[in-house]
């Protein structure tokens, strides 16, 4: 049986960022590899100033690789004491891969400042190295990749083009309130809640409901969650709505979302919430005014609007407020959302008009129910209809 190849991407990681992910998916094609494990370090020799709690960087870590198909999050730097050098990580990896051959995925500069390196000898034993070129020259030309040969240093150079992303000018960007184009929308919204980077964290109890949902949700719908509190963000921001009030009810909008249906159900009893039987029937639509009562009991919500946008924005509802539509809308347009037919157009609209981007969608559903022949729920139709209703009035009052 052929050894697994088990990539290794070490790194401060503060932030991850997407060159740190072109490099890993170029070494897992290139490389042949099975998998690749990113490992956030701890306590590393060289970096100490501006360095985010590791917890923290391991949480923006595993955020950002997941769903990537061989791509894997691993602690084996944050769960030990005291300075730690590679040498003694790859020692560790062997032992827990005995069969596995290791590939460390490396840059350029840093491949050949490995003799600095602590037992480089050791270092050179127990792994191969996958390196990324620095600039458009043949690497190979370099008189000291024959010095690392005659090492015992066995290492290969990967066909990724060079490009320069610096974590500086990236914590820089996030520490002015930017939002760096090198990081991924679920990272990003991490930073926001809880506050890295010099960033104020918005909300302001971000960290608490990020802690809380994290232990009642699956990880995609974790996910799912940041993304679309992300989503609101930059709707908001676009449409003049209070940013602490979208990110709090986008972030919690699925918050009853993983329970049974039985246990919603007998929420919506011990509350007393005005159902119709659709609605108490499937957890698709239940979790939306089961999720405002878990919101405000558990999570400690208070503010009516924030509450309300949670209820609706499974069915919609006549008189929505922006905020109301922000939540809905970001529901249906986060970045990983598949594909469906109306989904660019709404994307599209939603920048523009959010009673258009909701028309939309709204039509768009009820035209796909109809066609499965399915039963669509009745608020779906009032909403559209008072949505025209609503855009019909403010072409009028334009045309005045």
């Amino acid at each position: 049986m052929p050894k697994e190849k088990i990539g290794l991407m070490g790194g401060s990681f503060n932030p991850i960022h997407e060159r740190h992910l072109e490099m890993a998916s170029c070494a897992l094609k290139e490389g042949g590899l099975d998998r690749v494990l990113f490992l956030p370090t701890g306590n590393p020799p060289h970096k100490k100033t501006g360095l985010e709690e590791a917890e923290h960087r391991y949480e923006m870590t595993r955020l950002a690789v997941s769903g990537i198909p061989g791509f894997e999050p691993c602690r084996v730097e944050l769960e030990r004491k005291g300075t730690i050098y590679t040498v003694d990580t790859l020692a560790i990896l062997k032992k827990q891969y005995p069969n596995a051959e290791l590939y460390y995925i490396i840059g350029e500069d840093t491949f050949f400042d490995l003799p600095n390196w602590r037992k480089p000898d050791k270092v050179f034993e127990l792994t191969r190295f996958l390196v990324c070129r620095r600039d458009t020259h043949d690497p190979e030309e370099d008189p000291r990749c024959g010095k690392m040969r005659k090492m015992g240093c066995k290492f290969s150079f990967l066909s990724l083009p060079p490009r320069d992303v610096s974590s500086t000018a990236v914590r820089a960007e996030l520490k002015e309130g930017g939002d760096p184009d090198e990081l991924k929308p679920q990272v990003i919204e991490y930073i926001r809640l809880m506050g890295l980077y010099g960033r104020e964290p918005i909300p302001a109890d971000g960290e608490a409901y990020y802690t809380r949902l994290k232990k009642n949700l699956s990880d995609k719908r974790l996910m799912h969650s940041l993304l679309v509190s992300w989503s609101a963000r930059r709707l908001a921001k676009r449409h003049g709505v209070d940013e602490n009030r979208a990110a709090t009810a986008a972030l919690l909008h699925d918050c009853a979302k993983c329970m049974p249906l039985s246990a919603m159900q007998q929420l919506a009893k011990e509350h007393r919430l005005l159902l119709d039987k659709m609605s108490l029937q499937s957890g698709n639509l239940l979790h939306g005014p089961v999720g405002a009562v878990v919101a405000e009991k558990e999570y400690g919500v208070t503010d009516p609007n924030v509450l309300a946008a949670i209820r609706c924005h499974t069915t919609g509802k006549v008189g929505m407020l922006p905020l109301d539509m922000i939540v809905f809308l970001s529901d249906k347009i986060e970045p990983s959302r598949r594909s469906y037919p109306a989904l660019e157009e709404v994307r599209r609209l939603a920048q523009e008009s959010l009673p258009a981007a909701m028309s939309h969608s709204l039509r768009s559903t009820l035209d796909y129910v109809k066609s499965q022949s399915g039963v669509p729920h009745p608020a779906t139709q009032q909403v559209a209809d008072w949505l025209d209703r609503l855009m019909a009035q403010q072409r009028s009052n334009e045309n005045e």
